[in-house]
């Protein structure tokens, strides 16, 4: 058998878990950076499954360009952490804005939102993908995790193309063959690692948003 070569593989579940233990450290307190380092390897997964999610991947993209904005603005001192970026938001009826500062981008709160939803999406479809067979078509399942998820917050047309995005997703046992930067037999317990470190900061996230009734911001 020809030896695993990881150069040929782009995801790295190892990265995501790092990130998302030192995100989740002090208490309920969630870092904001620690918070991002995990989505910009998690965004390699999205752009490598195709094109829904490639599309979605370069959108959440976006979205951590522009919190890293704020962090590096002179603000910068209020968005260290997800509580913080909020409550100073919130405080200063910023969160609910579109376009904030000389370089009018949107509110921390409204972007972190969009990447607390898609979030939502890839644990439970990593949830399906440790608990299915090697022979599960992914495009079944991701559809399935989609409509439940991301689509109540996208348009008509958005869930169109999600429609064929999905449609040429292989099964489980190829998509983690081509896309994973560990030995394919690793991965399963590397997502199930995933799933604990990042189900609890989807709690306390989506709890905060609820808090302040910020989960509905269009």
């Amino acid at each position: 058998m020809a030896a695993f070569d990881s150069s040929k593989h782009d995801f790295d579940l190892d990265i995501v878990i790092e990130a998302l233990d030192s995100c989740h450290k002090d208490g309920d307190v969630l870092d904001l950076t620690q918070y991002l380092s995990a989505y910009h390897e998690l965004c390699r997964f999205f752009r490598l499954t195709g094109r829904l999610f490639g599309y979605v991947g370069k959108d959440l993209e976006g979205k951590i360009r522009i919190i890293e904005v704020h962090q590096s603005s002179s603000e910068g001192g209020h968005y260290k952490t997800i509580q913080g970026m909020l409550d100073y938001e919130f405080e200063n009826e910023l969160a609910l804005k579109k376009s904030l500062g000389p370089k009018n981008i949107a509110s921390g709160s409204r972007t972190l939102l969009r990447l607390h939803r898609a979030l939502e999406f890839i644990l439970e479809f990593m949830r399906r993908i440790e608990k299915g067979s090697d022979d599960d078509r992914m495009s079944d399942v991701a559809w399935d995790v989609y409509m439940e998820t991301l689509a109540n917050h996208h348009p008509w047309i958005v869930q169109k193309v999600a429609a064929i995005g999905v449609y040429m997703l292989p099964s489980r046992r190829k998509l983690i063959s081509s896309m994973c930067k560990q030995e394919p037999e690793t991965v399963l317990s590397l997502v199930g690692k995933v799933i604990e470190k990042g189900t609890p900061i989807y709690d306390i996230t989506q709890k905060l948003y609820r808090d302040k009734n910020l989960l509905n911001i269009p």
